[in-house]
């Protein structure tokens, strides 16, 4: 098998560098590495039919990653992800910045976030006012240039290859304890598209951690003793990869209450209500209560042993199902709902 380079060199500066290259193609005499460029170049500015005549291209201009100038009347913005996330307000910053640079003021201006690797989409990006370019966007453009055989182009492909097959291997294969890393996080991203207020993330622990999914974080209000607590309950998928003791897959409710002084008793007639709702339904089993704990993150109960995507969809749909029901007051530790 032959070397790939992308393999030894996976720093962001790298990614930088390809970029640059496969963008620097529009100010060559080769029809078909100019149309590479071409292809990429319209897919950041959402102009299919954009006749890009020559590019300049500048890296770490004002801490920008990468400024390309296209027919001295479009400026592109590339702020280039490979693990890491936005953080600092670097997009704002960095729009800010362009927004009011003279040089730039009659320019269209597009905004490109492109990360190579995978995240929750709930970072902000949109917001910052970037078009997000995800990773399969780039790779349907380039693979056709694949017949080019240029070793650097087609190492590239490989590479970012090697990402998309594992995070999209959860479409083809229903036992989630054969799923690696990059399949969760590829899962995860598809759960984000379909449920409610989701996002996720690592959790770090001393047994390898694991990528929780999040969702329908909501604030609930207990009234007693003439005061008002406010706290939240929300599910939580508990990935099974990277566990070190082979650990299932499951799924958890958690609650968060900063008044130390009725963490419990919520606990308690929270937990009291799940059980409830969730015995006796055909995909849930295993439930287990955990020990107390008062902290500001808790688990009420657990629904372990989860073995296929089959079954964890059926558990996600009931699960929510069981915090509409469950939304309610709490007052002199009576719950009221409309179940």
């Amino acid at each position: 098998m032959k070397p790939n380079i992308f393999n030894y060199a996976k720093s962001e500066l790298t990614n930088d560098a390809i970029i640059c290259w496969m963008l620097d193609w529009a100010n060559s005499e080769d029809e078909r590495y100019k149309n590479l460029s071409q292809d990429i170049i319209r897919l950041f500015t959402k102009n299919e039919d954009l006749d890009v005549k020559f590019v300049k291209i500048k890296k770490q201009y004002k801490n920008i990653d990468v400024l390309v100038e296209v027919n001295n009347s479009e400026v592109i913005v590339i702020e280039d992800k490979v693990k890491t996330s936005p953080h600092s307000n670097q997009l704002e910053k960095y729009k800010d910045t362009i927004d009011n640079e003279e040089v730039y003021k009659n320019y269209n201006k597009h905004y490109i976030y492109y990360k190579v690797g995978n995240e929750s989409q709930n970072n902000g990006v949109e917001q910052a006012g970037y078009t997000r370019v995800r990773r399969d966007e780039i790779l349907n453009i380039i693979k056709k240039y694949r017949d080019l055989n240029n070793d650097l182009l087609n190492d590239y492909i490989d590479y970012l290859e090697s990402i998309e097959t594992p995070s999209n291997m959860y479409k083809t294969e229903d036992d989630i304890n054969k799923w690696c890393w990059e399949t969760w996080e590829g899962y995860y991203n598809h759960l984000e598209d379909s449920i409610k207020k989701g996002y996720w993330h690592y959790v770090s622990n001393p047994k390898g951690g694991f990528l929780a999914f999040i969702w329908n974080c909501e604030e609930y209000k207990y009234v007693k003793d003439n005061k008002e607590i406010n706290y939240y309950i929300y599910p939580q998928i508990e990935s099974n990869s990277g566990n070190s003791e082979g650990k299932k897959t499951k799924l958890t409710f958690k609650l968060e209450c900063k008044d130390t002084a009725y963490r419990k008793e919520l606990r308690e007639n929270i937990y009291e209500r799940l059980e409830k709702l969730l015995k006796g339904h055909v995909s849930v089993h295993n439930l287990k209560k955990p020990k107390f704990r008062n902290a500001l993150h808790m688990t009420i109960i657990e629904i372990n042993n989860i073995n296929t995507r089959t079954e964890l969809e059926e558990i996600i749909k009931f699960s929510t199902k069981c915090l509409e029901k469950i939304k309610c007051q709490l007052t002199e530790g009576e719950v009221y709902t409309n179940v």
